[in-house]
């Protein structure tokens, strides 16, 4: 005679008793989930709900870094698109003779198209490139971010690589004020600034741990 509910009864109502072997197994099982678990939140701990207020650095110094930035360019860009017609000319005398070493070349048509097209294409590029960093920085503070940081770094380092070929093609010339290539330099510099502050201690401090994966932890385990 079996139990009712046991294996082989055809008409018992109730649940089949586990063996031990399978209490036994539904444990390691739970345990296996529990340590993986443990392990997946040590690797990415959960972003805290309330950071509290961003530091000075982040919420205050690197804007006002990238605002001095911003004017710098600001003046730059304004007195290339005012003068546009004569930094062509002079874009365009200063590439000539280059041109003319190549003798598979007109020269002359080459310079002029090449001088005709970047001052404005670098112009409108720095406007472009300024106008994307300043969302970025905004967004470490409001998202909380580590991620957004970084990218903000990488962009605003690539504008800043970018600054001192818009003031070398464009405003070193003796013609035009030392002031406007002054302004572009101190842009950079500024930009350089902004990117220092975001990567102070203190916003270091206060933003998520990171979630890179040490190659140290993972030879340990």
């Amino acid at each position: 005679m079996t139990a009712p509910g046991s294996w082989g009864d055809e008409h018992g109502d109730g649940e089949p008793l586990p063996t031990q072997a399978e209490l036994d197994a539904q444990d390691m099982a739970e345990l296996a989930a529990n340590r993986g678990t443990a392990d997946l939140t040590s690797l990415y701990p959960r972003r805290q709900s309330d950071p509290g207020p961003a530091p000075w650095a982040l919420a205050r110094g690197a804007r006002y870094a990238w605002y001095l930035a911003a004017v710098s360019a600001a003046v730059c860009i304004g007195y290339g698109f005012a003068t546009l017609g004569s930094t062509v000319e002079r874009l365009r005398a200063r590439l000539e003779p280059q041109m003319a070493e190549v003798t598979t070349i007109d020269a002359g048509a080459s310079a002029s198209s090449m001088a005709s097209f970047w001052p404005p294409a670098l112009l409108v590029g720095w406007v472009i490139a300024m106008g994307v960093t300043y969302p970025l920085l905004v967004a470490i503070g409001n998202h909380h971010s580590r991620n957004l940081r970084s990218i903000y770094a990488a962009v605003s380092v690539l504008v800043i690589m970018f600054v001192p070929l818009v003031t070398d093609l464009l405003f070193a010339y003796p013609a035009v004020p030392t002031a406007f290539r002054v302004c572009g330099w101190v842009s950079a510099a500024a930009l350089v600034l902004s990117v220092l502050m975001t990567f102070s201690g203190a916003v270091g401090r206060w933003l998520p741990a990171s979630t890179r994966i040490k190659p140290s932890r993972v030879w340990r385990e």
